[in-house]
């Protein structure tokens, strides 16, 4: 039987943390602040989440052996991304407390559970059809549209998996990829926004939501992140009542994210759910009074939830190693920019992420024409920025 997963952590006691984005290490950075010990598990020894935890073990997502032993060690574990399989997660909860549990994982890792989810609240989403053979294509696509999204049921963070269908012409291609899985076919909304909705859910029910964010994309990565977003009273009320109905239903304790599109005529559709800290929560870093790290240790802790207070609008911006040289430039004459570097180590030497700024200013204009007038993104070929999901 699984470990009750209410129970308070307190300075001195062991937090164990799976998983391996760039969330980890300001994760451990905030367990720190609260006196908590911090064991990481993974399979890459050398990443920046294991080399600044007091204690690592190495060892694969289905490493039995080697997950007992983790989560044995640990009073509480958290998954410090999406990435984290659902079913690693539900087996360490013979042997320690998981207080996110794995419903929030196993609804989201799967597009047609999560698409079922939505529809059981009522919630709009974007046109969608199965696909087991380019046939299925074929036939769908007149009620789908172009342009079109080929994504696997399973939601993978692997590259090249998805695939864009802008006319007939591009259907073959999808024939290499519909040989290793299901996939669906999913319509792209003609949408004016992308707003998230950051949440943090306490052990009690007790709920904060971030001001609302909008993110900015090119060649579908991401680039800025900006707050507080403009929308009108009826979306963001509208927002606010999907995102507290969510909520309700997803049984999950920590800090989670809502994507929506939508459209120049206010029509909202939800893009997805994402059951943990999420980059662009990043921005509140230096945007509220309480950062998504601090409201997520406080939430897993069993602490009372920070009340959340925007201080500064600002625009977290994106960042690669090409654009280095540029970023320098800023970092000796901006004092209002503050910089975040991702650890690179050999293992990261092929990515090209190098890090964000958070933008502050007097309004969300003044900080976007600061980073306009550096030209450090314009017709920039942005390369790895992570796509949102």
């Amino acid at each position: 039987m699984a470990v009750a997963s209410n129970a308070t952590l307190y300075p001195g006691d062991t937090l164990g943390i799976i998983g391996d984005s760039t969330n980890g290490s300001q994760l451990i950075t905030a367990a720190r602040r609260l006196g908590l010990r911090v064991i990481a598990y993974g399979a890459n020894e050398v990443s920046e989440t294991m080399q600044l935890a007091d204690v690592h073990i190495v060892g694969e997502p289905n490493d039995g052996n080697k997950l007992r032993e983790f989560g044995e060690k640990c009073d509480s574990v958290v998954y410090e991304s999406e990435h984290v399989d659902s079913q690693t997660v539900k087996y360490l909860e013979q042997f320690t407390k998981i207080p996110q549990g794995t419903n929030a994982l196993e609804v989201t890792q799967d597009r047609l559970i999560e698409r079922a989810f939505f529809d059981q609240l009522n919630l709009n989403s974007a046109p969608y059809a199965t696909v087991i053979s380019l046939s299925d294509i074929y036939e769908s696509i007149n009620s789908i549209g172009y342009p079109s999204v080929l994504k696997p049921i399973q939601k993978s963070f692997e590259p090249n998996t998805e695939l864009r269908i802008n006319t007939q012409t591009d259907i073959p291609a999808a024939a290499d990829l519909l040989n290793e899985r299901t996939y669906i076919l999913e319509s792209t909304v003609d949408s004016q926004q992308e707003l998230v909705l950051t949440v943090v859910q306490g052990m009690n029910g007790e709920r904060k939501i971030f001001p609302i964010a909008e993110n900015v994309y090119a060649q579908e990565h991401l680039v800025e992140t900006i707050v507080p977003a403009v929308v009108s009273d009826s979306v963001q009320n509208e927002l606010l009542r999907i995102t507290n109905e969510v909520a309700d239903a997803l049984e999950y304790v920590g800090v989670f994210e809502i994507s929506f599109a939508v459209t120049r005529s206010e029509d909202i559709y939800v893009n997805r759910i994402v059951p943990a800290i999420h980059r662009p929560g990043y921005v509140f870093n230096r945007a509220t009074n309480v950062s998504v790290f601090d409201q997520q240790l406080r939430a897993i802790a069993g602490m009372p939830l920070s009340d959340i207070k925007l201080f500064m609008p600002s625009i977290m911006v994106n960042f690669d190693k090409s654009q280095m040289e540029a970023i320098r430039t800023q970092w000796n004459i901006k004092n209002n920019w503050y910089f975040h570097m991702y650890a690179q180590n050999k293992t990261t030497e092929k990515q090209t992420r190098a890090g964000y700024a958070l933008v502050e200013a007097n309004s969300t204009q003044q900080a976007q024409e600061q980073i306009d007038n550096t030209e450090i993104w314009a017709n920039h070929p942005i390369i790895d920025f992570g796509k949102a999901e």
